[in-house]
């Protein structure tokens, strides 16, 4: 995760900033006016990393040996949210000379959505003799799928690229954010193997299952592109950087079972701002309506 936070600092540093201006023009139609604030909405796949295959060697009460082996892997679920976003009017600049134009803030977003994390974990155990030969052998798997409601508040940054303008600013970008999310297990998957043997039970640790509400801080990187003034799409990835609650170290990993599971997800993200009718006289392009601006000043 040192890759995460390098990438985030460089993104924080290195975003050149853009005048705000989202509009396009059209036959029959002057310009479209825009506000500042607008919709957002994304949706699309989620999935968990997990740890290499575990083994570890067990004795019964019998005194007979044996070894255990532990496979978790990740399955894929999906997610959806709504919320708003706000580009603040200020300039949000940079103090720096060196970084010219560069800025830390570009917009804020908050939505609320709900999210699907599965994941599988597979024990094998293998009961051996004195000779080494396996003499017994359960399997069992244990499956499960949380449904968690989640509300989250992020920061974004901009990097424009390419030489497509649409006004001053240009059509592409990168856009990469920091934020905190809370989400709620609201459909808590399955907490046993299946089959679960009584002979000899497969569990070699305790078996741990995070809790119900989780506090996270996450990042999440895309590559935009604007159709026009009020429209955006972003496709990229999120992924959360270190869980506050609980807290298990500085990583975001998800106790289920005998394992840890870290999430990730794939999201392609809309944003839509508000339509704003233009003020009287305020018609053309802004070098129109700057050159308009001055002469009426001077008379």
């Amino acid at each position: 995760m040192k890759y995460c936070f390098a990438l985030v600092f460089l993104g924080l540093g290195i975003s050149f900033g853009q005048d705000y201006g989202f509009k396009k023009g059209s036959k029959g139609n002057d310009y479209l006016f825009v506000r500042n604030k607008g919709i957002t909405f994304s949706v699309g796949p989620t999935w968990q990393f997990t740890p290499k295959t575990a083994t570890y060697e067990i004795t019964n009460s019998a005194g007979v040996r044996g070894i255990t082996k532990i496979d978790p892997s990740g399955k894929i679920g999906f997610y959806g949210e709504f919320g708003m976003v706000i580009f603040p009017k200020w300039k949000a600049l940079v103090p720096l000379k060196f970084l010219k134009k560069s800025r830390l803030l570009d917009y804020v977003d908050f939505t609320l959505g709900y999210r699907q994390y599965r994941g599988k974990e597979q024990v094998t155990t293998e009961i051996t003799n004195a000779l080494g030969t396996v003499i017994n052998q359960f399997e069992s798997t244990g499956n499960y799928s949380n449904g968690l409601l989640f509300g989250r508040f992020d920061a974004h940054t901009l990097l424009y690229f390419g030489k497509k303008k649409i006004d001053v600013a240009r059509k592409q970008f990168i856009d990469q954010s920091i934020g905190l999310n809370l989400d709620y297990n609201v459909l808590k998957g399955s907490t046993t193997y299946d089959p679960m043997s009584t002979s000899y039970s497969p569990i070699v640790r305790e078996l741990k299952f995070y809790n119900p509400l989780v506090v996270q801080f996450h990042y999440s990187l895309g590559v935009g592109v604007r159709f026009n003034r009020a429209w955006m799409m972003i496709p990229g990835i999120s992924i959360p950087l270190v869980s506050v609650y609980e807290w298990n170290g500085f990583n975001a990993r998800m106790h289920w079972f005998q394992s840890t599971y870290w999430p990730i997800q794939a999201q392609v993200r809309f944003i839509k701002l508000f339509k704003q009718e233009p003020k009287c006289g305020a018609f053309g392009d802004p070098e129109d309506m700057k050159r308009n601006k001055e002469f009426n000043n001077k008379n």
